[in-house]
Parts: structure tokens; sequence; C-alpha cells
């Protein structure tokens, strides 16, 4: 069935990529940084007491196979995130399986459920999708399918393409623990580093592009995390939540995300925020320490459930993200947290 996948995935990406003139990126390299702060200082503040250190309703499973982080870059995923136990499958470069890989995190009583949105997840470059376990997990445990794949380069639209074919395919296989269960029409696109700015490429497909992959699919937002420079704002077309870290040396916040991507995206409502502490691998870390765990999870359910607590966080006079102290507010701080005209005007 993964053969069957890959060929098709291929196929029509080639499509897709003719009609959006989307060229592949260069890769650039991972950083190995870790910020002491970032490392002694919990993520707190209002998001992350609400959503983060409260688990969803849900057990979850996965189809996912996990184990030690080998190699190289096994090594530099320890050194990035020391004290976590970190874990990873044996996708290369990690091990010596496909570099293509998709799994999914799902509600483990999905049988009683109704179909459930989508979060489709890209990480970063030479990322392994074991980095993100703890989010993710986090993230399924509120009743969503969130599938995440990985080429280990991670930078085109290619990977949100594969995680919306493998979950087309097994919302109609009988076999799959999410047959009839996949709400393709009510997904979110979402991805860390150049996952982030695959996230924006994505989320600037049209609909008729993406109905080349299954005409269900229908994309309610974007969550960009930490963003790769190789996109561009303006030409979202799906409310946006771009986040970034102040301790963040690979994204520095004050670059690309505060130049041609947040600015301009303006034909949608988006939403701009820089958590203190943050580095570029706050998202592996575990939930206590990620201080995007609880914005990132109240997203989700504003965007893609309509949950009316975390709506509050983005929408009307008053919205929460711009009290929350996890992120810079200062009025005199061009990195405080931020609305365009459009996200002002929501109600």
């Amino acid at each position: 069935m993964k053969n069957n996948i890959n060929n098709e995935l291929e196929h029509r990406v080639r499509e897709v990529l003719e009609q959006s003139e989307v060229v592949a990126d260069p890769m650039h390299q991972l950083d190995d940084e870790v910020n002491p702060k970032s490392l002694l200082v919990k993520a707190y503040g209002l998001a992350n007491e609400q959503f983060a250190r409260i688990v969803g309703p849900h057990d979850v499973s996965t189809n996912a196979v996990m184990g030690d982080c080998r190699g190289l870059v096994g090594l530099l995923s320890k050194l990035a995130v020391p004290f976590s136990d970190i874990k990873c499958n044996d996708s290369f470069p990690y091990g010596f399986g496909d570099p293509i890989s998709t799994s999914i995190y799902y509600p483990s009583d999905i049988s009683n459920l109704e179909k459930l949105p989508v979060i489709n997840f890209v990480g970063g470059i030479l990322s392994n999708q074991g980095h993100y376990t703890e989010m993710i997990t986090h993230w399924a445990s509120y009743g969503f399918i969130v599938v995440i794949s990985s080429n280990f380069i991670n930078s085109t639209i290619a990977m949100h393409l594969l995680g919306f074919l493998s979950l087309s395919q097994m919302n109609r296989d009988p076999d799959s623990p999410v047959y009839g269960k996949v709400d393709l029409a009510n997904s979110i696109v979402a991805g860390h580093s150049a996952g982030g700015h695959a996230t924006l490429r994505t989320a600037s497909l049209s609909d008729e592009a993406l109905a080349m992959v299954d005409s269900d699919i229908g994309i309610s937002g974007a969550l960009s995390i930490e963003p790769g420079p190789l996109a561009m704002g303006g030409t979202v077309k799906k409310p946006t939540l771009l986040l970034t870290g102040l301790a963040d040396v690979v994204v520095p916040p004050f670059t690309w995300p505060s130049l041609w991507l947040l600015p301009l995206i303006k034909k949608v409502p988006a939403w701009g925020a820089t958590a203190l502490t943050a580095t570029h691998f706050s998202p592996l870390r575990p939930l206590v320490d990620n201080e995007f765990a609880g914005i990132t999870t109240a997203w989700l359910l504003y965007r893609a459930k309509g949950d009316a607590s975390a709506k509050e966080y983005f929408v009307g006079k008053n919205y929460k993200l711009a009290k929350d102290t996890q992120f810079i507010q200062n009025a005199l701080n061009p990195l405080r947290v931020s609305r365009n005209a459009l996200a002002k005007n929501l109600s």
C-alpha cells in the first residue's frame, strides 16, 4: 500500500506543482542550539495553563513505531533537547528505513465518535517524526486525527499533500482504524521550521489544486511555528497563526517572519506572537517546557471545532493572546502580539 501511495503522490504532486509553480527548496542546516534560559524556565501563561497543563479527554493511539534516535543526526537531536526522552522512527537518516514516512495519531475511542477534524503536520528539515510526539499526541487527545509526514527535507508542499492523500485512502479502507472517521473538509495545515514555511505554501494553494488529491479537502486554518524563509505571506489564502521564539537563532523573529511572512498576510485573518524564552527546539520538548503547546492547542480548537473558550484567545477587543505573559506584549516592541485588520473585525 505504501508504494501505491508514494507513486500516486508523485503523480499528483507534479500536477499541483505545475499549476502552482512551486519549486523545490535548498536545504539549510539543523542548528544544535541549546538556550540555557529556556531549559530552566518552564512554559507559563494563560494558554499553557488552560490547554497544555490539561490533557484532552481522549486516550491516543498511533500506528507510529518509535525507538532510540541513532546516528549523527540522532545525536544532534539529543543535544538539541537534552532533558527529553526523545524518540525516532527508523526513517533515513536516523535509520535505514524509507526516508518518506507518514504516521497518524487519533483518539483511541474513535469508533464511538463522529468524523474528526484533521491536523496535517510537517516538521523541520532533518527532523524525525518522533521529535514531535509529545505535542501532536497532546493535540490528538483533544479529538483530532493528526497526520505527520516527513522526507527529512520537508520544505515543499509535497509532505502535506502526502498527509492528505494517506488519510484520504485510510478513510476509504475498511481495515483502517480511521475508516469513515476522517473529516478532510475540516483540516488545518501545520508545521515547524521548514515545515512551517511549507505550511504557508500549502495554505496558498487553490481549492482546485487541493481537489487533485481529494475533492473533500478543505483547509480551515494554518499554523506556522518558527517558519523558514521560503514562502510569501501575500499568497496565503487561509486564516493563519504564525509563532516565533525570542531565543530562536535559526529563525530569528525579527527577520523574515517580520519582513515578508506575517506582515504580508492581508487577504485572510492572521495573528502573530513571539514567545519569551522559546528556542528553535521548543516544539520538540516536553509539554511543560514547550512555550507553544497551549496556544497551538487553542488555535486548533478554535479553527477546527469552534471552541468558545479557545476562540477568546483570538477574537474580540480583549482577546486573551494579547494578555498572555508567555508572549511579548510591550506596545513599543515590534515583536509584540499582533493581528491584522481582518482578524480584528472578527466576532
